[in-house]
């Protein structure tokens, strides 16, 4: 048995899956946090473990508190400040890094079915998903549906395969993912749509693919129960229905992850660009049938990714199965290595454990340590704190999460659709581009602090303003308050 575990492990596709696992890891942890939405998931969890409760309104902004607030995401958010209450930033690093090896696990497992066994291409193509996607693997949320939308492949792979009772996994998995994304009506979409599917028939290469006898009603099963259990949760409906919010004109045009990829940009530009080139070439030149499936949901991906660039490692996940289909036999006899190819492999694994050891030694564990001063106005807050300027602050969006990290009061924060349900969201933006009723907004709100980037109109107009004094400037952020404050 430990002879069959040893030789499992110098096989190729193994020490690929690993070789990216650890140097994801390794990756992941000397890069600084500047995503502006992690510290108020982290500060949320801490807040349901010292209150015993997932909060429904809003406890942490001081234009909005008290007002309904959907906490779709609160099991991410408990189950990370678990983590960092442990084990400080080596927890918060666990979860991007276990997120994703759960993702690779799923799309290896799917595409070696569709390939009859080719582990090498298998595991090649799931890694490959995750390079393409890399800039997404954050402290958010958003992992746990990347992971969930590979699971749920790997699952209706399985019932195509005629293992229907892997089906039992869908309710459990629904209310997991409810609970952690509000994005867990793509999965009852995913089982409907392989039932509508499985009645079209074949259109060109488009390959109709047949369904095992039952497999149909067991998937309208699995997808109501599913939905019953994603109901489980402290929002109920809400938590499904959440997606909804991406049809707000007022947040998608705002918000930068909900813009269109900028292909000026190095990663979409370098990365993203040559993908699709690739895949799209992969899928003509392929010699026979396409599965409908795959190409569909590949296409339907893709075009909402070049929508919206926050979709892109959805379509990513998608590719697997598709170009998985479409060159089988590609690196077929890499699958069975020679004794000196297993021997390469054993030191090659060897090789990559020291150097992962060696460089996660060194990370720092403070949980504070990581988070990038040039993201988060880090110096600014703490003159705040030591000033006693806490009390109705003017932020930048993307700062607001840090305030409430911090334990500052928020004008505005990323958790955008509490902000939509009146007017702050689009008074924030009125005062942030300084229009024409700005002034009027900025002494209608009484706000007695302002802090925001230097160089800014609002900025520029409150240098100029009798009634604000500058009392801090860094490079990241200045601090204005009222003369009246001041004095």
């Amino acid at each position: 048995m430990m002879k069959d575990r040893l030789r499992r492990l110098q096989q190729l596709d193994v020490l690929i899956i690993g070789v990216w696992i650890l140097s994801f890891g390794v990756f992941f942890s000397q890069q600084l946090i500047t995503d502006p939405d992690t510290p108020w998931h982290l500060a949320t969890g801490k807040y349901i473990l010292s209150h015993h409760v997932v909060p429904t309104t809003d406890p942490f902004s001081w234009t909005m508190n008290g007002h309904l607030w959907v906490t779709q995401e609160w099991l991410f958010e408990l189950v990370l400040a678990l983590l960092v209450r442990a084990w400080g930033y080596f927890g918060a690093w666990l979860m991007p890094v276990l997120a994703q090896l759960l993702a690779i696990l799923a799309l290896y497992g799917t595409a070696v079915r569709i390939t009859r066994g080719n582990r090498v291409l298998a595991a090649l193509l799931a890694c490959g998903m995750a390079v393409v996607s890399l800039d997404f693997w954050v402290i958010r949320p958003q992992i746990i549906s990347y992971a969930m939308f590979a699971v749920f492949l790997y699952i209706l792979q399985a019932v195509r395969d005629g293992r229907l009772s892997i089906l039992w996994w869908v309710p459990p998995l629904m209310c997991l993912w409810s609970n952690a994304h509000a994005s867990v009506s793509i999965g009852i979409a995913m089982l409907l749509l392989e039932v509508v599917l499985s009645f079209v028939p074949s259109i060109g290469r488009l390959q109709r693919i047949p369904l095992p006898r039952g497999a149909r009603v067991r998937l309208i099963i699995a997808a109501v129960a599913g939905t019953l259990a994603a109901l489980v949760n402290p929002n109920g409906y809400r938590a499904i229905m959440y997606a909804l919010l991406s049809t707000n004109p007022l947040m998608v045009n705002n918000i930068v992850e909900w813009h269109s990829p900028d292909f000026h940009n190095a990663y979409f530009q370098h990365s993203v660009l040559p993908f699709i080139a690739v895949v799209l070439l992969i899928s003509v030149a392929a010699r026979g049938p396409l599965p409908m499936r795959e190409v569909l949901y590949f296409g339907g991906t893709l075009v909402v990714s070049l929508v919206y660039q926050r979709f892109v490692p959805y379509a990513a996940i998608s590719a697997v199965p598709l170009v998985a289909w479409a060159i089988p036999r590609w690196f077929w006899t890499l699958n069975f290595p020679s004794r000196l190819l297993r021997t390469v492999d054993g030191v090659g694994w060897l090789a990559f454990l020291l150097w992962f050891t060696s460089s996660m030694w060194s990370v720092p564990r403070p949980f504070d340590v990581h988070l990038s001063a040039g993201a988060y106005p880090v110096a600014a807050v703490q003159y705040m704190e030591s000033h006693h300027l806490t009390n109705r602050v003017f932020n930048l969006y993307s700062w607001g999460g840090y305030l409430i990290y911090k334990g500052i009061p928020t004008f505005v924060d990323g958790r955008t659709d509490i902000f939509l349900q009146g007017s702050v969201f689009s008074d924030y933006l009125a005062i942030e581009d300084m229009y024409y009723d700005a002034p009027d907004l900025l002494r209608q709100y009484d706000f007695q602090v302002v802090l925001y980037p230097p160089g800014r109109p609002l900025t520029t107009y409150l240098s100029t303003s009798p009634d604000w004094k500058q009392v801090y400037s860094d490079g990241t952020a200045v601090i204005f308050v009222r003369s009246s404050a001041s004095r």
